[in-house]
């Protein structure tokens, strides 16, 4: 299966493992490639798809170097 989230999961994910983030700031870096973990379909209307899998990881990988960061 599949799983997407919207912006605002998202965004509340995000919020909840730290990171200081508005929907405009998500849509923009994801529109950019900042984000890896979502894509930006323009229409009239720009579509998001954030696949939670790619998010969660993305998180893990930088949490786990941020803490070995601090620790050496």
């Amino acid at each position: 299966m599949i799983v997407v989230i919207t912006i605002a999961e998202c965004v509340k994910i995000l919020r909840e493992h730290g990171m200081n983030i508005s929907d405009a700031h998500l849509r923009a870096g994801i529109e950019c490639g900042a984000y890896p973990f979502g894509v930006c379909i323009p229409m009239k209307q720009n579509t998001f798809e954030i696949y939670k899998p790619l998010l969660m990881k993305w998180i893990e990988e930088r949490s786990i170097k941020a803490e070995k960061e601090l620790t050496a």
